[in-house]
């Protein structure tokens, strides 16, 4: 029996050893794709002022069209797929390639320069939010993504080129994904972290998991992202989150030990 459980153990460790691996390559392919939009659809140089308008500007206008599509397609084929048993993880990967190149190109059609440079930083960020979806407990990856939320938020509030009212929808939605964690996470908590999805039970949280450190987290985020609406990107800001977070990252790894 142990050697049993010890090997698919080792089984478990495997897959996800190799979800983690899919995850850092596909991360530093697609910064690589952002790094070359940016040296020829951003910052072109004189001689390739032709290539950059002429050629890659009316590709990228036809992309931001065709790629959500494909996207749209590719997610339809896996789902039919996966209710017939017949679970396609190469289908499964070109889906998440086609939404990841959808983003990007997307991203840096509507918004150019000041899309592309949050890129840089978004990229990575979803890359190690993956790492710590594989690694770590999922509560803590529920913190990790409300924080990340909360750094956009301080980061796009005040850089807002829009109107007072853009703003305030913006603000109104980073509440409102809040407030729905919230109450996600109170139903996990009165069913002890499980969910019945189609009559079978689904462990997502583990029956001692810490839901105050959710909420807390919760009205921490929604408190500097009103703050930052209203007094701007301060660098303090930026700190509180980055440090809740450096806390919380602590604390779960002391709890894994």
């Amino acid at each position: 029996m142990k050697k049993k459980e010890q090997s698919k153990r080792e089984i478990q460790e495997d897959i996800v050893l190799n979800k983690v691996l899919w995850w850092i390559v596909g991360t530093v392919v697609v910064e690589f794709i952002v790094l070359m939009i940016n040296r020829f659809y951003v910052n072109y140089r004189v001689a390739e002022i032709d290539f950059s308008i002429k050629m890659l500007r009316p590709v990228f206008h036809v992309l931001t069209y065709v790629l959500p599509v494909c996207f749209v397609v590719l997610l339809l084929a896996w789902l039919a797929l996966r209710r017939k048993g017949k679970g396609s993880k190469p289908l499964a990967v070109l889906t998440v390639v086609a939404l990841l190149l959808a983003v990007c190109v997307s991203v840096t059609w509507l918004f150019g320069a000041p899309g592309v440079k949050f890129l840089y930083i978004a990229v990575p960020a979803v890359g190690v939010l993956a790492l710590v979806y594989y690694l770590y407990q999922h509560e803590f990856f529920l913190v990790a993504v409300l924080s990340a939320l909360g750094l956009l938020g301080v980061w796009v509030l005040p850089h807002d080129s829009g109107t007072l009212v853009k703003a305030c929808v913006m603000l109104a939605v980073i509440v409102a994904v809040l407030a729905a964690a919230a109450v996600f996470a109170r139903m996990l908590q009165s069913r002890q972290g499980c969910l019945t999805v189609k009559g079978r039970g689904v462990q997502i949280f583990p029956k001692n998991a810490n839901y105050a450190l959710l909420y807390l987290t919760c009205i921490i985020v929604a408190v500097v992202v009103i703050l930052a609406f209203v007094l701007g990107a301060l660098a303090f800001l930026y700190g509180v989150l980055v440090a809740w977070l450096l806390i919380m990252a602590v604390y779960y790894t002391v709890r894994m030990m």
